[in-house]
């Protein structure tokens, strides 16, 4: 298949959950897409500090759904020249571009990424965060880049449906504990032991979420647990 076929957002605001750090939920669980600032990519050079992409998928960023593993695959962001959403097919294959980010125009660039220390990765620092669209563009341009295979979004999306539904899930769950008074990270660790145990069916939270005929019923049964458990 050509690049001819690879997507563009209809506008720059479809690419975003939030393009300024003013946006930026902060119970949010850290996702593919999420820019932050003050990051340095090893191997560059010269490496200093500036903004960055995360690229890898969410379910490879946690050992056990909570903290994240030692090292992330981040690309460099970097201020760019403007690039028309009808020109996303014409040889800028190399990076994803980010109009629009933070007031500004850049681009992740594919060609300069490397394991960023997890630690590095503050939720103070981050300052935007894709939409669930921003991001399966993100991974179709990077699976162009890698293997000049073209995978459609829809089909990224109907893959990744039911990580997106539990990431909405644990950001109700957390803001919700947070006004509460509970602090992020024990807010987290709740909502994956809750996800993650069978209810009386025999099968977990997290399970149920694959069948997308069961999400309402996952969502209606934490508000439930939230309320009353």
């Amino acid at each position: 298949m050509s690049a001819e076929a690879l997507e563009a957002p209809g506008s720059p605001s479809d690419l975003y959950l939030a393009s300024s750090p003013a946006e930026v939920e902060q119970a949010r669980p850290f996702m593919t897409g999420d820019v932050f600032d003050g990051i340095t990519v090893p191997g560059l050079s010269p490496e200093s500090e500036g903004l960055g992409i995360v690229l890898t998928h969410p379910c490879s960023m946690r050992a056990d759904g909570v903290r994240l593993n030692p090292r992330l695959h981040v690309a460099r962001v970097a201020a760019s020249q403007q690039i028309s959403l009808r020109k996303w097919q014409d040889g800028h294959f190399k990076v994803m571009p980010l109009p629009e980010l933070d007031g500004g125009h850049y681009a992740a660039r594919f060609e300069q990424m490397g394991l960023v220390e997890s630690a590095s990765l503050l939720p103070t620092k981050r300052i935007a965060s894709l939409s669930p669209y921003g991001i399966h563009l993100l991974q179709q341009r990077f699976i162009w880049y890698l293997t000049r295979f073209l995978v459609p979004t829809h089909r990224l999306a109907e893959a990744t449906a039911p990580v997106f539904e539990e990431a909405e899930l644990e950001e109700e769950w957390v803001t919700r504990a947070i006004q509460r008074g509970a602090g992020r990270e024990e807010s987290m660790a709740a909502f994956h032991e809750w996800v993650r145990s069978p209810d009386e069916s025999g099968t977990s939270p997290q399970e149920q979420l694959t069948d997308a005929q069961r999400r309402a019923g996952v969502r209606r049964a934490m508000r439930h647990h939230l309320a009353h458990g």
